[in-house]
Order: structure tokens, then C-alpha cells, then sequence
């Protein structure tokens, strides 16, 4: 290969990849005479785009499993393409590559009826984001409630807000159940999921808006008192809050419940 001697490393670099991820024929042209005369570079290119467009459209399959179970590999194929072309990563690292799919496959041509899409996307990127968190040695949040008891949180955990039931209607991607997929990808509305890494992998729970404001106030540094404050603007009363609260976040898997520590007593001089 012969270039210009004017034209440095970091400038040759840049030709060579903006032809690597150019999509139409003018833009896969290199100069001939840098080749030798041999073949026009676009033709010695070819297995070196195909290589590199393969690697990122497999990096984003493992992130978004979801949505390539639902839409199929090869139309997966085509999203990913058209989402690398447009944002190529920035690091050789590829297990943090592809934050901003979820956006660009919302209104993508033929996903017309699958107005979930983006979200569902989303959802995936959440738990692929959690399966790479670093545990945190000291566990998560850590309040101390009413009655003397304790509740320390799992980490990592979050939580994750959806205008489609994309919670259920993942399980049922993976689990290929085609009625729950149905279902599932029904009206929209206003859901609320928990989602949380454990010695199973990364767990997904759907909760009530009350359990969602309290849990969210917990992760956001609040105590005990004011993340019941937070749950009583769900606009539900005292006791569907209590209700909630006992049957969606003290059994899940997220959070251990003990005794409030007691103060110790110093003794007098």
C-alpha cells in the first residue's frame, strides 16, 4: 500500500475507516494509486467490512438478546448495521458498545407494529448494564423502618419505567410463549419493574407506582420515613401503600429484612 508521505497515521486511519463503514459504493472508494494499481481499494476493503460490521452487529446481539429473539437474526442484522454505520464505537472495548440502539431502532422501517421496540430495547440494555456492574462490597442502600426493622437492599439495583409491559413481554420473548408475547405487547399504559442482579443473573420484577416511588426514593438516598412519603404520591391511600409495599418489596428477592440496630448506651463517668 502507497500513500502520500503527507498524509500522517492518525489522517490514514480515518480515510480507511470512514470507507470501512460507508454504505454506499462512492464512499468505499480509496485512491487506486494507493494500492499499486493492483484493485480499487473498495474491492480489497470488502472482507474487511464485512469482518468488522459482523463483530459489532454480534457485540449488540449479546446486549440486546431480547429484541433479537423477537425480530429475527437477520432483520437484527440490518438494525445493527445501520446503528454501526451511524455510531461506530469509540473504544477497541465492544462490551459497553451500543447504549444508543434503543433510540435508533425507534420508527426503524419495518417495526411499524411494534411500537414496544424501543423500550423493549431499553429493558435489555438495563440488564446487560447490571450483568457487568461491579458488586458492591458493603451491599446497597440500607434504611430502618417503623417497628424496629431493617432493610438492607441488594447491589446493583435498580429501577426501570415503561409505557408497555416490556417485563412480561420479554420472559415471554425468551420463553417463545406466543400468547403472553400477544398480550404482553397489548395497549400501553404505565409500568414499573425492579430490576436486580443475583447469583442467577439479572432478575426482573414488575411493581405497583407506590412500590416504584419508594423503592426509587430508597436508591436515591432517602430514609425510611421519607421513601413513605415518596410512595403516598402514587395518590393511593395508607393502606393499598402497606399493602403493596408488604407484598412486592419486602418478599423480593432484592431486599433482607432484620432488626433496626440499637443504639449503644455510653456509660457515665
Amino acid at each position: 500500500m502507497t500513500v502520500p508521505s503527507e498524509l500522517s497515521l492518525g489522517a490514514l486511519q480515518a480515510r480507511i475507516a470512514t470507507a470501512l463503514m460507508a454504505a454506499e459504493p462512492a464512499g468505499q472508494r480509496l485512491p487506486p494509486d494507493w494500492f499499486g494499481g493492483a484493485r480499487e481499494g473498495s474491492i480489497g476493503l470488502r472482507v474487511h467490512r464485512n469482518t468488522v460490521l459482523s463483530a459489532l452487529s454480534h457485540a449488540l446481539r449479546l446486549s440486546y438478546v431480547a429484541v433479537d429473539r423477537l425480530v429475527g437474526e437477520d432483520f437484527f442484522d440490518r438494525m445493527a448495521v445501520g446503528y454501526a454505520r451511524s455510531a461506530p464505537p469509540a473504544a477497541p472495548q465492544l462490551d459497553d458498545y451500543g447504549e444508543g440502539f434503543a433510540e435508533f431502532v425507534a420508527g426503524f422501517p419495518g417495526t411499524e407494529k411494534l411500537p414496544y421496540l424501543s423500550e423493549l430495547a431499553r429493558l435489555d440494555w438495563q440488564i446487560a448494564e447490571l450483568s457487568r456492574a461491579s458488586d458492591d462490597a458493603d451491599g446497597g442502600a440500607c434504611i430502618e423502618m417503623a417497628g424496629g426493622v431493617r432493610l438492607q437492599f441488594a447491589a446493583p439495583l435498580r429501577t426501570y419505567r415503561s409505557t408497555y409491559a416490556v417485563g412480561a413481554l420479554r420472559a415471554a420473548i425468551l420463553e417463545e410463549d406466543l400468547k403472553e408475547i400477544e398480550r404482553a405487547g397489548g395497549a400501553p399504559g404505565e409500568y414499573h419493574h425492579a430490576l436486580w442482579r443475583s447469583a442467577s443473573g439479572v432478575n426482573v420484577r414488575s411493581l405497583s407506582e407506590s412500590s416504584a416511588r419508594f423503592l426509587a426514593a430508597v436508591l436515591a438516598g432517602a430514609d425510611g420515613a421519607a421513601a413513605l412519603s415518596a410512595a403516598a404520591g402514587a395518590q393511593q391511600s395508607a393502606e393499598q401503600i402497606a399493602s403493596a409495599l408488604a407484598s412486592e418489596i419486602l418478599p423480593a428477592g432484592f431486599v433482607s429484612i432484620g432488626k433496626a440496630r440499637v443504639p449503644e448506651r455510653s456509660e457515665p463517668n
